[in-house]
């Protein structure tokens, strides 16, 4: 996929902080071509793991919207954190993390992509995720996933418990 457009990951976080680069009005729509795109390297890089766990390979995001700490947009009065459309490439993984104050749903588009959902205790599930399916990682639990050998293309919701 062409990076051409694609924000850094460290550079959106640490410097950039800004999801949407319109004008918005008391009535909210956002064009897509104006929403930060950002290109992760080893999505939810996790050090302390290896292979699968530790994340690798390009996760290509479009932050539709944002409430988490740092990338407020003040546009909801909800619980409502982030929404955003996130394209892997064949093979990359996303690391293990653990969701300590959010839960989080992913909705496949497109692709496969296999998700093991964690707990603390050890326990832990896999499944096989295409086109229609459907993700949630509730709170405390942790998760990690591989993209299939054409990619995934998904649309990732989290809310705060």
């Amino acid at each position: 996929m062409d990076e051409t457009g694609y924000i850094p990951g460290d550079i959106f976080h640490a410097q950039l902080r800004k999801v949407y680069f319109g004008e918005l009005d008391w009535a909210v729509n956002k064009k897509g071509g104006l929403m930060a795109h950002v290109l992760y390297l080893a999505p939810h890089e996790n050090a302390a793991e290896s292979g699968e766990r530790r994340g690798r390979g390009k996760d290509f995001a479009k932050w539709i919207f944002a409430e988490e700490p740092g990338l407020e947009e003040k546009l909801f009065s909800t619980r409502f954190e982030l929404a955003i459309d996130a394209r892997l490439e064949p093979g990359a993984a996303i690391g293990l993390h653990f969701h300590d104050r959010t839960e989080e749903i992913y909705y496949l588009l497109e692709g496969e992509l296999t998700m093991t959902t964690v707990e603390r205790g050890g326990r832990e599930l896999s499944a096989v995720l295409r086109a229609g399916d459907a993700h949630l990682v509730k709170l405390g639990q942790g998760h990690f996933g591989v993209a299939g050998s054409k990619g995934a293309r998904f649309v990732a919701f989290a809310v705060r418990a």
